[in-house]
This record gives C-alpha cells, sequence and structure tokens, in this order.
C-alpha cells in the first residue's frame, strides 16, 4: 500500500517547542490526509499518543498510550473488523502495548479494559444545558469521547490527526459534534492544533468577498 509520510522535521521542531511545559495529547484518527504526522517519535512523556479502532494495524501507528473502542461488543468481536482488518479481537485480548483500552464497559476478554467515564465526563461538560428536563450527552463519534477525557483530565494542549469528518454523510453527521467539543476545549483555555488543510473548523467566509481584503 502506499506509505504515508511522517511529519516534516521542521514542522516536527516546531510542535515540539509548542508543547513544552504543557500536558500534550495528539489524538490520531484514521483519515490519510495527517493520521501519519501524529508524534510518533516523541516521548509519552512529552506527548501522548489517543489512537482507536482498528488503527493499530497499520504501519504508520507506531505506538500508543491508550486506546479507544467505543462501539458495541458484536462490532469489535468480528474477526474482519472494519476496512478488512483481520484481528482486532485478537490484538485488543493481547493488548501487547499494555495500554488502557476505553470501551463502554470494562470486558473481561480485553486486558486494562477501561469502563468510559460517561457521567463524570456529562457532568462536567453539560451542567448548564438542559433539552427539557433532560441531561444531554452529546457523543456522536469516538473522536467526541476522546475529547471529552482530555477535557476531564485537564489536558492544556491537545493536536488533532487523520480527522476531517468531510466527505461521508457518517462523518458529516459527526462533525458539529466534533466542533462543540473543539469548542469547549477552547473555552477552556485548552491549545488545539489541526494540521495544514484539515477541515475541521474550516469554511468560505459567510457573507462572500465583497467586504474586501481586510475581511
Amino acid at each position: 500500500g502506499k506509505v504515508l509520510p511522517p511529519q516534516d522535521p521542521e514542522t516536527a521542531a516546531e510542535l515540539r517547542e509548542l508543547r513544552k511545559g504543557k500536558k500534550t495529547v495528539a489524538i490520531v484518527g484514521l483519515a490519510p490526509t495527517s493520521c501519519s504526522l501524529a508524534p510518533f517519535d516523541e516521548l509519552s512523556t512529552d506527548v501522548e499518543i489517543w489512537g482507536l479502532n482498528e488503527a493499530h494495524a497499520f504501519p504508520w501507528m507506531k505506538r500508543a498510550d491508550r486506546w479507544f473502542q467505543i462501539h458495541a461488543t458484536e462490532s469489535w468481536k468480528r474477526y474482519i473488523a472494519k476496512r478488512d482488518v483481520r484481528g482486532h479481537f485478537d490484538w485488543l485480548k493481547k493488548n501487547e502495548w499494555d495500554i488502557p483500552i476505553y470501551m463502554q464497559y470494562w470486558h473481561e476478554l480485553v486486558p486494562k479494559s477501561l469502563s468510559y467515564p460517561l457521567h463524570e465526563v456529562v457532568d462536567l461538560v453539560f451542567p448548564n444545558f438542559r433539552r427539557g428536563d433532560a441531561k444531554v450527552k452529546y457523543f456522536t463519534s469516538t473522536f467526541a469521547y476522546m475529547m471529552g477525557i482530555a477535557v476531564l483530565e485537564n489536558f492544556e494542549r491537545v493536536e488533532i490527526y487523520g480527522f476531517e469528518m468531510a466527505d461521508n454523510e457518517e462523518w458529516v453527521h459527526q462533525k458539529a459534534c466534533s466542533e462543540f467539543w473543539i469548542g469547549y476545549a477552547m473555552g477552556k483555555d485548552i491549545e488545539v492544533y489541526t494540521p495544514p488543510n484539515c477541515q475541521i473548523l474550516f469554511s468560505a467566509l459567510y457573507g462572500g468577498s465583497e467586504q474586501g481584503a481586510g475581511w
């Protein structure tokens, strides 16, 4: 298959400077536009790497400090998972990286699996929003759950790689929620970085260009 490029050394050095003294996580998805640009070669003490789903099967995913598999059991227990990945369940069971794996619930077959702390995250993020009398739980993708942990654990910088949510209907549905979580993080003074050309928080300026260059 096509070899995806790593981050160029100059950009990697600039990002290293920007992370200094800040509790940083790189949240890594599967979009080939930027997934391989994540800082895999940096130390875990400088930046954590969080991966998801079947990304472990790809050579660019060199390491991770935490994993997220939030789908229902019948999804991840299949031998052939999404993207034609074989052995995803075996990988979850073996957990050779010996890292925490966030799931809906702790599962006896998955060492170091953790029940996702849904109520803690919801109580932190949504105390002032009600739909009638109901609490709101707004998570339309694994990205949202990953951001929830970053916020819960007071990360000061979040870098986003391998997420675009641009073309496919499912991803378009997920994009608004992802941008909500980024906005919430920004409101908590968390720095958010995306690679150049990322489609998240990206649009033409409403009103057109007639305002001139000053706009």
